[in-house]
This record gives structure tokens, sequence and C-alpha cells, in this order.
């Protein structure tokens, strides 16, 4: 399996587990040309922008230390840029970053709502 379908699989399993919690839909897969987002999900009156990460083995390190500021920054600013191409005032929007950190097979599911 390669890593898009690895990553696929983990992202849609992610998504099955956010909507069990209540989340809706807005977007999968937003990418720009120095960015993406993995998931655009409403959370109540958040509009919650989602990084998904695997890792086969938890004890690789932990998931958050994994992301550079560098993607950090990506994220932000696809963030902004989806809420502008869909004219959602940033300003006036409760918008939230979250982490969804699936580890193992069996999957475990560690949901970091505000990471960032």
């Amino acid at each position: 399996m390669s890593t898009r379908e690895v990553g696929s699989k983990h992202e849609q399993a992610a998504l099955e587990y956010l909507i069990q919690q209540g989340l809706t839909l807005v977007s999968r897969n937003y990418r720009l040309r120095d960015g993406e987002i993995d998931l655009i999900m409403h959370d109540q009156e958040y509009l919650v922008f989602i990084e998904v990460k695997f890792r086969r083995n938890s004890h690789f390190a932990a998931i958050l230390e994994q992301i550079e500021q560098q993607q950090l920054t990506r994220i932000r600013r696809s963030a902004r840029v989806f809420m502008h191409q869909h004219g959602i005032v940033e300003h006036l929007t409760a918008c939230r970053f979250d982490v969804l950190a699936i580890t193992g097979e069996p999957f475990q599911v560690e949901w970091l709502k505000d990471a960032f």
C-alpha cells in the first residue's frame, strides 16, 4: 500500500470518528500550492481545521512533536485562504485547529482540540 493510500485510509477513519462525535464535514483535503488541510468540519459553532496524523508505533515520538512550525504556518495560511474563498469573515467566525492522532493497529485515536 502506498503512502498516499495509507494516508487516505487513516483520514477516512478520522472522518468517521469525528462524524460519530457529532461534527459535520465541510471539506476534505483542501489543497493550495503550498499547503493542505486534511479535514475542515463544523463542531457546533466552531469551524474546525483538522490535521490527521498516523503513526504505526506511538512510541516513536509524540505526534504533536512531529508537526513542525512551518507546517503549522502553512495550515493557518490555508485556513485563511479557505475562509476568504468561501466568504467567511475570519474575525466573526469561531475557529480552532485540532489534531487527530491515530496510532497502531487496531487504531487508537487521540483527538487534541485546539492543539495550535
